[in-house]
């Protein structure tokens, strides 16, 4: 568990980089090389194996009996939250032009209504699967592919507006309308991970066990 901690707590580190990139490029009127160098955290995710949940969310559609996956994923959802939460406070607090444009977006994204912000989540989680499964699959390409089509397109990714919430020092963290918003991401990052693999997986009983 607690090598599962630590994989998940440097994902946050890496979405915390990413986003910080990301949100200093909007700053200097250069969005599109933000939302490309961002896509470097979740190669480096990939690369050395650490844990972020929305790579590993859409994998319970392979899992659904398993309470072992399913435990994990919490558990890697739970850190990642907390650490790009907590990471993005110090990272607004030393780069003022990063606490600025968070506020500006995390500002935005919580006057969505939750369906909207439901139906974002579900598209931005079937281009992560996308991401990760290519990797896994050796088209590395894929990572800065399908990241840069999800932040230039809006879709909300549940532990990247964690760091967003952090970095504009905790604007709205702990009030009724943001829990409900962030549930709504988490839940549609979920469903919109299990899109891809359930739509095209075999259901056949001998093929199940080898999933």
């Amino acid at each position: 568990m607690l090598s599962d901690i630590k994989k998940s707590i440097l994902s946050g580190l890496l979405i915390t980089i990413g986003g910080s990139i990301y949100l200093s490029c909007i700053a200097k009127g250069i969005a599109p090389l933000g939302a490309f160098l961002f896509a470097a955290g979740l190669f480096t995710i990939c690369e050395y194996g650490y844990n972020l949940y929305t790579g590993k969310v859409g994998y319970i559609a392979f899992h659904f009996k398993d309470g072992k996956y399913i435990g994990l994923v919490a558990l890697i959802l739970a850190f990642n939250l907390l650490s790009t939460w907590l990471l993005g406070i110090v990272a607004g607090w030393t780069f003022p032009a990063v606490a600025e444009q968070a506020k500006k977006i995390y500002e935005s994204k919580l006057e969505l209504n939750l369906l909207k912000a439901f139906i974002s989540a579900i598209f931005c989680g079937i281009l992560m699967y996308l991401a990760v499964d290519t990797w896994k699959r050796g088209k590395i390409i894929g990572c800065f592919i399908y990241i840069p089509v999800f932040i230039l397109c809006g879709f909300d990714h549940s532990i990247a507006n964690s760091f967003y919430c952090g970095a504009s020092l905790g604007f709205q963290a702990f009030t009724f309308d943001n829990f409900c918003f962030v549930s709504s991401v988490v839940l549609g990052n979920a469903v919109g991970g299990m899109t891809v693999p359930l739509l095209t997986r075999s259901w056949k009983k001998n093929e199940e066990q080898n999933a």
